[in-house]
């Protein structure tokens, strides 16, 4: 499916950088569509867990690197064959894995991790990344050491989000 709606830019909000509020956006038009994807120009927005299917292979895939055996992987992958002007992906919580996985079966693409939220990924090291937000008090991304961490919420449902990162 080719998709060629563009997301409006974001004007006169009053925020200083609209890049997490066009983020969010993309990630809600991914969330509301049946291929749990947008894309918009060169940016490909990919949701995470939303059914069933999602928390079975969150804990059955995942873990193990198995992740391009995911249905949210094989998902994503149809579309990025389907719109060969993806160079960037944005991610939420499993979708944080599928798009790293795409980078990785697809070094000929040279995707851009553009901005991962929420991700599971276990990372103790000391380096910080800069395309990687969570945060504070989100019980699934706490083991990332390597994402910033944003803002934060005794709410372990909404401090998951994808959204709060002005």
């Amino acid at each position: 499916m080719k998709y060629n709606k563009q997301i409006k830019q974001v004007r006169n909000i009053g925020l200083q950088n609209n890049f997490h509020k066009i983020n969010q956006l993309g990630l809600n038009k991914a969330y509301a569509s049946d291929t749990a994807t947008h894309i918009d120009g060169d940016t490909l927005y990919i949701v995470g867990t939303r059914n069933m299917r999602d928390w079975y292979d969150d804990f059955t895939k995942l873990p193990f690197g198995l992740t391009k055996y995911a249905q949210r992987y094989k998902q994503a992958d149809e579309v990025l064959k389907q719109n060969p002007q993806v160079k960037k992906m944005v991610g939420h919580s499993l979708s944080t894995s599928v798009s790293d996985e795409l980078r990785k079966q697809h070094p000929e693409k040279q995707l851009e991790l553009k901005a991962l939220y929420a991700s599971p990924f276990i990372d103790f090291g000391s380096k910080t990344y800069e395309n990687r937000w969570r945060h504070r008090g989100d019980l699934i991304s706490m083991f990332d050491k390597g994402a910033q961490v944003v803002g934060g919420s005794f709410n372990p449902l909404t401090a998951h989000g994808f959204d709060n990162y002005d």
